[in-house]
């Protein structure tokens, strides 16, 4: 059934008249906060939900892809035929509401490979890792989904992070344009391999972001959640957003997006600011944040990420060792020593692992460890 805007007034008052509240509590933001989003793949095609109400079984949606015409991987372009006193009508009313289980909701990251993140962006997360400034970094990795798998091989050191991300229903080439966009906000993981990220840090310069985009990127090291909010406010819903880690049933993280160092217009302008000046060291080159000064709608702004990881700040003796050294090479066999000394312990991520990511109204990944072998099965 075809979307045309003469329709709108007709259907708009039907569905007002048939009003009806779908928010499932703890589950969803509620209608007057945010509008929920999900896709579900249908042939094809990925078709974009309106959410109205979320189990851990599932999910009560309408089918925006079916009232417009429009099917799109990139729920942004569907979500945009509708204004948000539509989107209002059809989460109040029932006559489009459909089911679907929930194992069908696919991750609502972008399409693109580069991304931006932030590193200790939260204080607590800066503290139990030595570092006290928040700082940014490019990630190039492509979104998995909400249900998915991370190899852990021999020689890494594989850690959890869980992160709001935000996306864009624009491109942004300033922050006039920023202003003016829908705001995407989902749950995502990001996991790091600390082995590299030590070897390849800057001990000159911890907060240059070095040593991060090698440690961070490739593949399913970006898992996304199944829920795409779009916040009336999107600095009220940030206060109210919380994000949690649990390996194997036990909490090891929980964090509140209001503690965030960086804002996301402060990302978002550092961003533009120095897009085509600064880059970072990666796979033995260098990159930019960006290709030039715009963020695109395939990128995603990784926010960072609480306290609680595996990693923690090392001690003062290995810090001490590290500075006595001259020459790279001394530096790399104390570090070498080290890393060993770390996998040796056995605390970080191991095949078997169960990663699950959730949150208030993001909804929850599932991500399971497996052999290096069996990575993407």
């Amino acid at each position: 059934m075809p979307f045309h805007r003469n329709f709108l007034p007709a259907l708009c008052l039907a569905l007002a008249a048939a009003f009806t509240s779908h928010a499932a509590a703890g589950a969803l933001a509620p209608i007057d906060m945010a509008h929920t989003f999900a896709q579900v793949r249908q042939g094809d095609n990925a078709a974009t939900l309106l959410v109205l109400a979320l189990s851990e079984d599932r999910v009560q949606a309408i089918d925006l892809s079916e009232l417009s015409g429009l099917y799109s991987a990139d729920a942004f372009d569907v979500i945009s035929r509708f204004d948000p006193a539509t989107l209002d009508a059809l989460a109040r009313g029932a006559q489009y509401a459909q089911s679907y289980p929930a194992s069908r909701l696919l991750g609502m990251g972008p399409r693109g490979l580069a991304h931006i993140a932030a590193g200790t962006n939260y204080p607590a997360h800066g503290t139990e890792v030595g570092m006290e400034e928040a700082f940014l970094f490019p990630k190039l990795s492509q979104a998995t989904g909400p249900r998915s798998a991370i190899a852990a091989g021999p020689g890494m050191m594989l850690d959890y992070e869980v992160e709001v991300c935000a996306r864009f229903d624009r491109e942004l080439r300033s922050l006039s344009d920023f202003e003016q966009a829908r705001k995407g906000f989902f749950l995502c993981g990001d996991f790091t391999d600390r082995a590299t990220l030590v070897r390849n840090i800057n001990l000159r310069n911890l907060t240059s972001g070095d040593g991060f985009p090698d440690a961070k990127s490739g593949r399913d090291r970006f898992p996304a959640g199944p829920l795409l909010v779009v916040p009336r406010d999107w600095q009220a819903f940030l206060r109210e957003l919380t994000i949690e880690t649990w390996v194997d049933g036990r909490r090891r993280q929980q964090a509140h997006a209001r503690d965030m160092l960086k804002d996301l217009r402060t990302i978002v302008r550092e961003t533009l600011d120095e897009a085509g000046t600064r880059t970072w060291p990666y796979a033995g080159g260098r990159i930019p944040m960006v290709n030039r000064a715009a963020i695109g709608t395939g990128s995603a702004i990784l926010t960072g990420t609480g306290d609680g990881v595996i990693f923690q700040q090392p001690d003062a003796a290995l810090v001490g060792k590290l500075m006595a050294e001259k020459y790279r090479s001394g530096q790399l066999a104390v570090i070498d020593s080290y890393v060993a000394g770390e996998i040796a312990r056995g605390i970080y991520l191991q095949p078997g692992n169960e990663v699950r990511y959730t949150s208030n109204y993001l909804g929850a990944i599932h991500t399971t460890v497996v052999p290096t072998a069996h990575a993407g099965k």
